[in-house]
């Protein structure tokens, strides 16, 4: 195939491919005379593969370039990489919370009106599903966002649902930091199963790290904010 069609069934432009070949990412194509190259299926399917670990796995070249090149480099070129790793983990990690609750009843439950619950949805704290239902693991966010309220966060006091969004925010940015660091470090370098075990047990530790790293912070801006209220006194 020639370098139009490699762009059309790669999705991958062709000063990057250069690129790519260039820096022996890619292998030399074909050719029948200085100004006519032909590419094969192998240039489509790791242009994919560079692509994929780009963007699903975060990786960076000179990882993709060791690991394509390596002895079973052939693997990385399937759909993913660690190709199990994504549906063993969230089935470990979704374990015994499979059940889903009808939208009325979570907010019985609860002891709230149905229009909470979709407050809640509506700025992305929980997902509701086409059927109306809720997942167990966001059912117990709503539990504990009703929790807050108890304590004496309430609107009233200008504690709204839309605040929350911080907290989305945040969680959004660091697991995706986290993710990308865990493939780039894991990738290669460890096999499936270890890499699963990794996964799994990391995210119990991390979140005990991140309640020790958000008390410790709080902690240090009660003092600052007592240093200043006394300078200033």
């Amino acid at each position: 195939m020639r370098m139009r069609e490699l762009e059309k069934a790669s999705g991958v432009g062709r000063e990057t491919i250069r690129y790519y070949i260039r820096e022996g990412l890619l292998p030399e194509p074909d050719r029948a005379s200085r100004n006519s190259a032909s590419y094969n299926e192998n240039h489509v399917a790791r242009l994919r593969a560079i692509k994929r670990l780009q963007e699903e796995r975060f990786l960076p070249l000179a990882v993709i370039r060791s690991l394509l090149d390596s002895d079973d480099g052939d693997r990385w070129l399937a759909p993913d990489a660690f190709p199990m790793l994504d549906a063993l983990l969230a089935a470990r990690l979704e374990a015994g919370s499979n059940a889903r609750l009808a939208v009325a009843d979570l907010a019985a439950q609860l002891g709230v009106e149905p229009a909470i619950v979709g407050e809640h949805a509506a700025t992305g704290m929980i997902a509701i599903d086409s059927q109306g239902m809720v997942s167990a693991r966001d059912a117990a966010i709503l539990a504990t966002i009703r929790e807050l309220g108890e304590i004496g966060f309430t609107e009233q006091l200008g504690f709204t649902s839309a605040q929350l969004g911080i907290y989305l925010d945040f969680v959004e940015w660091v697991t995706t930091q986290e993710m990308r660091v865990f493939l780039q470090g894991t990738a290669g370098h460890v096999g499936e199963a270890q890499a699963l075990d990794m996964a799994e047990r990391g995210v119990s530790v991390i979140n005990d790290l991140l309640s020790q790293l958000r008390t410790r912070a709080i902690l240090r801006k009660l003092g600052e904010r007592r240093r200043v209220a006394n300078d200033n006194g």
